[in-house]
């Protein structure tokens, strides 16, 4: 799905390509569709949790270390604003872990800047983890 970001449009499908081929996670859902706009595109991802930090174990049943992972899971994400033209803005959420094949599962929302922070992580994001398991 094309996705308008000012002056650019930008193909999902192209981002879904990248964030699979240069990052860490892996693109499970593309959630564009589902967030009902033109101006924002919108992922679920997981995340080996050896990927995230390979230093220390993480611990489901300790909640600094599920905070931890998830934090850095989420700061990651991050990186993926180098994919898109200038005055990008992202907002990530982690929300489960896969015991059996230990990896973190997140949603991410990119949108240009013209949609401000509190829209996107109040209103569009929320709404992005409704559409998730």
């Amino acid at each position: 799905m094309y996705v308008i970001f000012r002056d650019d449009l930008i193909n999902s499908d192209e981002i879904k390509d990248i964030i699979n081929k240069e990052t860490d996670f892996k693109v499970i859902t593309d959630l564009t569709k589902a967030t009902k706009r033109e101006d924002v595109m919108s992922f679920k991802l997981s995340i080996p949790v050896k990927k995230i930090d390979a230093d220390s174990e993480f611990n489901w049943g300790d909640d600094d270390s599920v905070n931890e992972y998830f934090g850095k899971a989420e700061l990651k994400t991050k990186n993926f604003l180098k994919f898109f033209p200038k005055y990008t803005i992202q907002s990530s959420m982690a929300y489960k872990w896969d015991e059996i094949e230990n990896i973190i599962y997140l949603v991410v929302v990119i949108a240009n800047i013209d949609i401000t922070m509190k829209k996107l992580e109040l209103d569009i994001l929320k709404r992005m983890m409704k559409q998730v398991d």
